[in-house]
Formats: C-alpha cells, sequence, structure tokens
C-alpha cells in the first residue's frame, strides 16, 4: 500500500444522485483524510445545484481555477472507464492529485500495490501480492484473491468474487457478481454481464454473459 497523502481540500468528479457520487463521498468522509467541498459534472444542467448538501461547482473546464482556489484534490464517480481515464489526465494536467480512497471497511494486505486515483468501497478485500491499477475501482464487497492482477481504469462492480491470479485487462467492465476461477484473464476493454462465471480467457473488447460466460460480441462488431 502507498503511503497516504496529507489531507486535501478535494471534488469529486460525477453528481448524478442516482449515480455512485454519494458512495464515493462517504467512502471519502468514512475515511477522514480529506475534505470534501463539493461536486464538478459537464451536464450544465447540474451546475448550481447540491448533492448531499454539497455545492456542485461547475465542470470539467474548472479544473485550472480549482487549484488556484486552493483545492487539490479529486475523485472520479464515473462508470465509464475511458471517460475516466481522460478526465483523470486532463486534471492532473492541471495540477490537481487524484487521490486514492479506500473505505474504512475495506480490507487490503499491506503488500497490494494501489494506483492513483483509485476507490474502493465498504466491504472490498484486496488479498496479498495483488495489484490495482490507476483509476481503477474495486466497488461494495468485491474480492481480489491473491495475485491479482486490475489493470488501469477497470471496473470491478459489486460483489465480483475473482479467485487468485485473475488477470483484468485496462478498461474492463465486470458486473455485478462477476464470478473467476483461477488464472482466468479478462482482456482489454472486455465487459462481462452481471453473474457470470469465467473459466479462462475473455478476448479484449468482448462482451460476455452466463454460466459459464459464452461470447455475445465483440466491440465494434457488426459495424461498417
Amino acid at each position: 500500500m502507498p503511503e497516504p497523502a496529507a489531507g486535501l481540500r478535494t471534488v469529486i468528479f460525477g453528481a448524478r444522485a442516482d449515480g455512485s457520487a454519494r458512495v464515493l463521498l462517504d467512502i471519502i468522509r468514512c475515511e477522514g483524510r480529506h475534505q470534501v467541498v463539493g461536486f464538478l459534472d459537464d451536464d450544465t444542467g447540474r451546475h448550481g445545484e447540491t448533492l448531499a448538501g454539497l455545492p456542485v461547482l461547475g465542470g470539467s473546464d474548472r479544473f485550472a481555477q480549482l487549484r488556484r482556489d486552493g483545492i487539490l484534490g479529486i475523485a472520479f464517480a464515473l462508470g465509464a472507464n475511458r471517460a475516466r481515464h481522460a478526465l483523470l489526465d486532463r486534471a492532473h494536467a492541471a495540477g490537481l492529485e487524484p487521490i486514492i480512497t479506500i473505505h474504512p471497511r475495506a480490507v487490503v494486505a499491506d503488500d497490494v500495490r494501489v494506483g492513483g486515483g483509485v476507490w474502493m468501497a465498504a466491504g472490498a478485500i484486496v488479498n496479498p501480492g495483488a495489484t490495482i491499477g490507476d483509476g481503477a475501482v474495486i466497488n461494495t464487497g468485491a474480492t481480489v484473491d491473491h495475485d491479482c492482477a486490475i489493470g488501469d481504469y477497470a471496473n470491478i462492480s459489486p460483489g465480483c468474487h475473482l479467485s487468485g491470479r485473475t488477470r483484468v485487462g485496462r478498461y474492463a467492465f465486470l458486473g455485478t457478481g462477476v464470478v473467476t476461477l483461477p488464472d482466468a484473464e479478462i482482456g482489454e476493454d472486455a465487459v462481462v454481464g452481471a453473474g457470470a462465471v469465467v473459466l479462462k480467457a475473455i478476448e479484449s473488447g468482448a462482451t460476455v454473459a452466463g454460466v459459464p460466460a459464452r461470447h455475445l460480441r465483440r466491440k465494434n462488431e457488426g459495424r461498417r
């Protein structure tokens, strides 16, 4: 585990009232290291509103101004993996720090390597030898067993259970309750439907579902 950053005044990007914004806010507040002062969202219809008692301060065009205002931390409540990557890079270029935040009721082994901008929700378990890439999400009650590798900007949804040595490619999305067998491999940009059981390898860009997981389509398949 990395050394925790000193407490920062922080914003959360993503202000959907029915999304993960309040979950992420709760994680940060429970951890108690950073102070969330508001939200950002590129949906201008949300600007000036409040969520969980905090203002929506504007959109991504505010990144540079935030630093001048003494707001140095940022976290991302976005399920779209590539969009999260693009915004994290823009925020970092503007001088903001994508914070790592882990709920105090998550269990993370001491030797786990955690990238920048990662968040882990309550009940998550990450066991020895695992690596979590930049911008990845380990959601409520998900378990990542020994020696797993979670790629940059992957999203591990609530209740997933990844057996030892599972490898998840960057931008991959695992729906709620996905289970993998040991040594399973899930390729970059793959989507695994809720409740699927992954036995072996899933190709990059594939969408799979079922028990066992079966191929449904590949990214851009059928487009002309």
